[in-house]
């Protein structure tokens, strides 16, 4: 069932590098596509992923992002609701016809209170989408949806 999540202000991180590699040299626990039209928020989102050892890919835009899923293959796609040239929904939709129902976990992040979020998903007939959250994510959320990725580690591919 979809939901979203009612998140805290803390967790987010520093500076981020531009590389995808995980903080601390560890290897990596899961590929992530991250797309987001904000330069800064992309960088401090993505950081933050790094400081949990994911591996974070970068589009800046649906069509973007479409084309580098097909090379990072990821098993977690945090989307922006609202992107300069498609919905948040319309890639992960894509995404899904492109790739399989159960290929990755798709998370629709978005700047509206996770009030409206709800509201957006009441009226959305889909389940495409894995969580709604408002922004910013949070070191718990990110926990949890690698936990759950964790226990799903045999149907959806892991780094």
């Amino acid at each position: 069932m979809n939901r979203a999540l009612n998140t805290d202000k803390a967790g987010l991180a520093g500076d981020a590098s531009t590389g995808s590699e995980p903080a601390g040299g560890q290897a990596a626990r899961h590929r992530v596509l991250l797309v987001e039209d904000h330069a800064g928020f992309a960088e401090a989102t993505a950081a933050l992923m790094r400081q949990h050892r994911l591996d974070v890919s970068i589009a800046t835009s649906g069509g973007d992002a479409l084309k580098l899923a097909e090379e990072c293959r990821p098993v977690l796609v945090f989307c922006d609701l609202t992107l300069p040239d498609m919905t948040g929904l319309d890639v992960v939709h894509a995404l899904r016809a492109r790739r399989g129902a159960n290929d990755c976990l798709a998370v629709i992040l978005s700047a509206m209170s996770a009030n409206d979020l709800r509201a957006i998903e009441g009226h959305q007939k889909t389940s495409e989408i894995t969580l709604w959250l408002p922004k910013p994510l949070t070191s718990r959320i990110l926990i949890d949806l690698i936990a759950r990725l964790d226990a799903l580690q045999p149907s959806v591919g892991s780094a």
